[in-house]
C-alpha cells in the first residue's frame, strides 16, 4: 500500500497545484472521482490487462469511458499515467488529492465507527469536540461495525482515538496476561 501512496504523491501535488493555481479544485475533484470509477472497474481493469493493447490505446479507452465530464488537462493525466503504465493509481491520487484540498482550505476529515448508527446530536457533538481539539473545521464521515461492541474509533489525518469496547477488551486480556 505504502508503494502505491507514494508513487501517487507526486502525481497528487501536481494535480492539487494546477487546480489551484487555476481555482479548479472542485472540478478536479469531480473529474478525479469520475476517473476512480473507471479505475475500480472490474470490466475496466480487465481491459486494461490486456497485454495487446498499447500504452495510447490504454490511454484513449480510458479517457474516452470518462467522456466529456473530464476537461484537456484530465485527458492530459491519463495519458500520463497511461504511458507510465500507472492507470491503476488513480484512486490513490484521487485520495490524496482530497487530502491536500482539505487541508488547504483547513478542514480536516475525520472518520468514526461505532457500534450503532450515531445520533445526528451524537455526530454533532463529535464534531464540536474534534473541531476544537484539532484546530480546524471537521468533516465527518460515519460507519458502523458490529464487531465493536461498544464505544467509537475515531481516526483523523494521523490520529487515532481508540475507544471502543473490543480495544478496552484487549487491553484488559493483556494486562491479565502479563
Amino acid at each position: 500500500m505504502s508503494d502505491i501512496s507514494t508513487t501517487a504523491r507526486p502525481y497528487a501535488r501536481a494535480v492539487f497545484e494546477s487546480a489551484r493555481g487555476k481555482s479548479s479544485q472542485p472540478k478536479w475533484s469531480e473529474a478525479l472521482a469520475l476517473m476512480t470509477l473507471v479505475a475500480n472497474d472490474p470490466t475496466m481493469n480487465d481491459v486494461l490487462d490486456n497485454p495487446k493493447m498499447t500504452k495510447e490505446q490504454k490511454g484513449d479507452l480510458f479517457a474516452s469511458v470518462c467522456g466529456d465530464k473530464i476537461d484537456e488537462s484530465g485527458k492530459n493525466l491519463i495519458m500520463l499515467l497511461a504511458e507510465n503504465e500507472r492507470l491503476s493509481v488513480l484512486p490513490a491520487i484521487a485520495e490524496q488529492y482530497e487530502t491536500l484540498r482539505s487541508k488547504d482550505e483547513g478542514i480536516v476529515d475525520a472518520e468514526v465507527t461505532s457500534a450503532m448508527p450515531l445520533t445526528d446530536e451524537q455526530e454533532s457533538a463529535l464534531k464540536e469536540s474534534l473541531k476544537k481539539k484539532l484546530g480546524s473545521d471537521v468533516s465527518l464521515t460515519s460507519k458502523v461495525d458490529e464487531s465493536l461492541i461498544g464505544g467509537v474509533v475515531i481516526r483523523a489525518g494521523d490520529m487515532v482515538i481508540d475507544g471502543s469496547i473490543q480495544s478496552q477488551l484487549a487491553s484488559l486480556s493483556n494486562a491479565l496476561n502479563r
